[in-house]
C-alpha cells in the first residue's frame, strides 16, 4: 500500500513502501460522547453552586489524572459541601453512566481496519476508575487491542513522555507505522513531536476521508 501522511504544516505526502498498521485513538469525543460534562450536570441537578465542584477538577482531579492520587479518595473529601449523601460509589455511577454514548460508526470502522490486521488502540487523559469502567464495563476491550490511560502512564497527552510510554507497551515499532487520532489540537501536536502521525478529528465524515488517504 501507499499512505499518506500528514506534515508539521496540515499537509500531506505520500510515503512509499510504508503502511499505517497501529491505530491510536482518542476515547472522549471520539469514540464515546457526552452531552454535558459532569461538573456542569451536578450542578445543574443538585443546584451546587459551580465554583464548589471546579475546585475539585482545578486542584485534587489532576493527580488522579495521572495516578498520584485516588480519585474515591479524593472525591469523599468534597461530598459533605456539595450535599452528596450516598456514597462515593453511587457518586461515580452518577458521573460515568451519564459519558458513555459509544459512536458505533467508529467501532464499525475499528473493526473492518482489524479484520485486515490493523491493531487499534484508545488512549485518554483520564484516572484509573473510569479508564477501567470505559474499557471493561462499556465493553471496549471487545473492540480494541487495548488501552492507554493518563493513570497507567503517569503523564499527560501534551508531555512527550506520554507518547513515549505508549511507543515503549507498544514494542518501539516504526514511528511511521503509527497513526493518532484526537479531537485536542495541543495533543496531536505533541503525537507529532514524538514522531508519529496524527491527525486532529472534527467528524465522522473527515475522518473516514482522511482515513482513505491513508489507504485505510
Amino acid at each position: 500500500k501507499t499512505a499518506v501522511f500528514g506534515t508539521a504544516d496540515g499537509g500531506s505526502i505520500p510515503s512509499e513502501g510504508t503502511m499505517i498498521n497501529i491505530i491510536i485513538l482518542d476515547t472522549d469525543g471520539i469514540v464515546v460522547h457526552r452531552e454535558m460534562y459532569f461538573s456542569q450536570r451536578f450542578s445543574q441537578t443538585f443546584g451546587v453552586p459551580p465554583e464548589k465542584v471546579l475546585r475539585f477538577f482545578k486542584n485534587e482531579f489532576q493527580l488522579c489524572l495521572t495516578g498520584k492520587a485516588d480519585l474515591k479518595e479524593e472525591l469523599s473529601k468534597y461530598t459533605p459541601e456539595w450535599g452528596w449523601t450516598k456514597s462515593v460509589d453511587d457518586l461515580l455511577m452518577f458521573w460515568f453512566e451519564n459519558e458513555n454514548t459509544i459512536d458505533q460508526k467508529i467501532l464499525e470502522h475499528i473493526q473492518t481496519l482489524r479484520k485486515k490486521g490493523v491493531c487499534s488502540y484508545i488512549d485518554t487523559n483520564n484516572e484509573k476508575y473510569r479508564a477501567a469502567y470505559l474499557f471493561d464495563n462499556l465493553g471496549l476491550k471487545q473492540f480494541f487491542d487495548g488501552t492507554f490511560s493518563s493513570a497507567q502512564l503517569g503523564c499527560l497527552k501534551p508531555q512527550q513522555e506520554f507518547w513515549s510510554a505508549i511507543h515503549d507497551a507498544l514494542g518501539k515499532p516504526n514511528k511511521a507505522d503509527v497513526l493518532v487520532w484526537d479531537d485536542d489540537h495541543e495533543h496531536v501536536e505533541a503525537a507529532k513531536l514524538f514522531g508519529f502521525h496524527a491527525e486532529r478529528y472534527s467528524d465522522f465524515d473527515t475522518f473516514t476521508n482522511r482515513m482513505s488517504s491513508f489507504g485505510l
